[in-house]
């Protein structure tokens, strides 16, 4: 027993030796990694930011997990960084599993290094009326593209491809000039105004009925909007008040994209409200939120 003992003490400090004599090596710094909070539905992509984006470039990204059986294994999972969403882009296995943990290599000191909290992999029904993770989710991490002219109105009901019963009613505040025309300022006026139009007099996170529940089920349902939607500088930043839902606050920053530039062979170029119509190419506005990382598309008709 001390034999091994020794045994296994010496190799430790043959490898601290090692490490100590490669100038390079200098072990990453995980505190600067970020990883969306799970659980993560199976078979979709995740994006994990660094501060610096470059920190993740070129590194691979293995996933550690536990089998049916009680075995845990290590793999490399498919892995693209890419430079315009700062972010290294990760397939989630499409398959169920309790026990997933992320590793990105640190090639340099020759080892795996832990990121993120253990977490699992669940199935779509999972999110359905989940008060962590209320607003839908596209499966595909969406890259934003190059700047895009604005749709020429903001007001009206914005919907979820993802989920055709979730929608946001953005009302901007709209100055009348003599002459009659309409100007849409950034800022929204929040729901119950009196100066505010559409279903709830102002800017609203709803549920639509598409499924033939009642709406007030939902927990996206009615819940007050703020924030800017800035199209002369194509930036949006919009907070959802769901505490009378006893959830707090969800913010959300993002723009308005090229619709043409969406994953293909999807549904988001297509348009109609409760179902695709296949009738249009909407307008597309990209969010993400600050709170849990996950991305958010929202279309409207054409104008």
């Amino acid at each position: 027993m001390t034999r091994q003992t020794t045994t296994i003490f010496f190799a430790f400090l043959l490898g601290i030796c090692l490490q100590s004599c490669n100038p390079d090596c200098e072990t990453i710094q995980t505190s600067n990694i970020t990883v969306p909070p799970g659980p993560y539905e199976m078979g979709t992509e995740l994006a994990i930011q660094a501060q610096p984006a470059g920190v993740l470039d070129g590194r691979k990204v293995f996933i550690s997990f536990r089998s049916q059986d009680g075995t845990s294994s290590t793999v490399e999972a498919n892995t693209n960084f890419i430079e315009e969403l700062g972010a290294a882009v990760v397939e989630i296995p499409d398959a169920l599993n309790d026990n997933l943990q992320f590793l990105v290599e640190d090639p340099d000191c020759g080892n795996l290094i832990p990121i993120g909290t253990s977490s699992r992999v669940v199935d779509p029904s999972f999110f359905i009326d989940n008060p962590f993770f209320v607003t839908p989710a596209p499966p595909l991490i969406i890259i934003p593209s190059p700047p895009v002219a604005p749709p020429p109105a903001v007001v009206n009901a914005w919907f979820s491809p993802n989920n055709r019963d979730y929608c946001i009613w953005f009302n901007p505040t709209i100055e009348v000039l003599d002459d009659g025309t309409e100007i849409e300022h950034p800022t929204l006026i929040p729901m119950g105004s009196s100066d505010g139009i559409g279903p709830a007099n102002g800017s609203v996170e709803l549920a639509v009925g598409c499924n033939g529940n009642a709406a007030v089920d939902r927990l996206y349902h009615l819940n007050p909007v703020h924030g800017i939607v800035d199209k002369e500088n194509n930036y949006i930043r919009i907070s959802i008040d769901r505490t009378s839902k006893n959830l707090g606050i969800e913010e959300f920053e993002g723009q308005f994209i090229n619709p043409d530039n969406m994953p293909a062979g999807t549904d988001f170029n297509i348009g109609g409200v409760c179902s695709s119509d296949g009738t249009s190419k909407p307008n597309i506005m990209f969010l993400t939120s600050l709170k849990t990382g996950r991305q958010m598309i929202l279309f409207r008709g054409d104008d």
